[in-house]
């Protein structure tokens, strides 16, 4: 009998480790993946944010994202534009951090500002592969901006 009391028990042990794995692996993976014009204004949950930042990006980007104030810049929806968001980070910025470069930032919408947590901004590098062009036309840029 006592056997059997230990497996149910080494069973329940293994169910709620194996349950805590799982949600704790997850967890980072919930957030939705969006662009600027899909963000949900109002809703209050946690997004991944995915754009071009502007022109206008600050060039000391890692000294304003240690200050007390934070980076603020505004990134633009890659497929219109016009759809934009300002962004309000801090914490330390990629070296490859300028106008133009594709980023993902985690944050969650706040009173017209996308306000990202601490140390939760990546940028994407540009592809190296580039589509063929045909004789006399001039290259992609393969950073996603318009050219």
């Amino acid at each position: 009998m006592r056997s059997r009391a230990r497996f149910a028990i080494a069973i329940l042990l293994a169910a709620g480790l194996g349950t805590w794995l799982a949600w704790t692996s997850l967890g980072g993976s919930l957030e939705t993946y969006t662009s600027p014009s899909q963000l949900r204004q109002a809703d209050g949950a946690t997004y991944r944010l995915n754009g071009l930042v502007a022109k206008g990006a600050p060039t000391d980007a890692a000294e304003r994202a240690q200050s007390a104030q934070g980076l603020r810049f505004v990134l633009l929806d890659k497929a219109d534009h016009a759809r934009r968001v300002s962004v309000l980070y801090r914490g330390t910025v990629p070296d490859t951090f300028r106008a133009g470069r594709e980023v993902v930032v985690t944050g969650a919408y706040q009173d017209g500002v996308f306000v990202a947590k601490r140390n939760a901004l990546t940028t994407l590098c540009p592809s190296k592969f580039r589509a063929k062009t045909a004789p006399g036309q001039p290259a992609p840029s393969g950073n996603g901006a318009a050219d």
